[in-house]
C-alpha cells in the first residue's frame, strides 16, 4: 500500500471511492462539496497497485491541519489504510510546523453505526474531543470537534 499525493488523473477514482460511501457522505457532499474541495485542498490517496482505495483531504484552518474529508472503500475498511492516511497527514503537519491535526464528526448523541465506527477509529488513533456543538443541520444535529497533537522533532 502506497500513500502518495493525489494527481489530477486520480480524481475520478477518488470520486468513485466517495460515491461508494453514501452512509457517510450525503448527496451534497458527494456531488458538490468534496469535488470542489479536492481541487483546492492537499489530498493524499491510498494506492494499491493502480487502484485508489482511500483518500484524505487536508487544509489549514485556525493554525491547525484540518481533515476536510477522508474515506476508505468499504471492501478495504479495517485493514489499517485509514491509519496510514492519518500518519501521512501528521507527516505533512510536522513538515509545515503545525502542532495539531483536527477534524469533526457526528456526535455520540446520534446513534448511527457508520459514525459510531468513525468515532471509534479517531479515538483509537489518539484523537480527543475538544468541543461538542449542537447544530441546526438535521443530518448532523451534534458534532464533535476532534484533535490530535502532532509531535514535532
Amino acid at each position: 500500500m502506497k500513500i502518495r499525493s493525489m494527481t489530477a488523473s486520480d480524481e475520478p477514482a477518488v470520486r468513485e471511492v466517495v460515491a461508494g460511501l453514501s452512509d457517510w457522505f450525503d448527496d451534497d457532499a458527494r456531488t458538490r462539496s468534496i469535488p470542489v474541495d479536492l481541487k483546492h485542498h492537499t489530498t493524499f490517496v491510498a494506492d494499491k497497485g493502480d487502484d485508489v482505495v482511500g483518500f484524505i483531504a487536508l487544509h489549514v484552518y485556525n493554525g491547525r491541519l484540518d481533515i476536510s474529508w477522508m474515506g476508505v472503500r468499504n471492501d478495504y475498511r479495517g485493514k489499517g489504510i485509514g491509519t496510514l492516511l492519518l500518519h501521512r497527514a501528521e507527516e505533512l503537519g510536522r513538515a509545515w510546523g503545525l502542532r495539531e491535526l483536527t477534524t469533526f464528526t457526528l456526535g455520540d448523541t446520534v446513534e448511527y453505526e457508520p459514525y459510531e465506527s468513525t468515532r471509534r477509529f479517531y479515538l483509537k488513533n489518539g484523537f480527543e474531543v475538544y468541543q461538542r456543538n449542537q447544530t441546526d443541520n438535521p443530518g448532523c444535529p451534534e458534532e464533535w470537534r476532534l484533535k490530535k497533537q502532532i509531535v514535532q522533532p
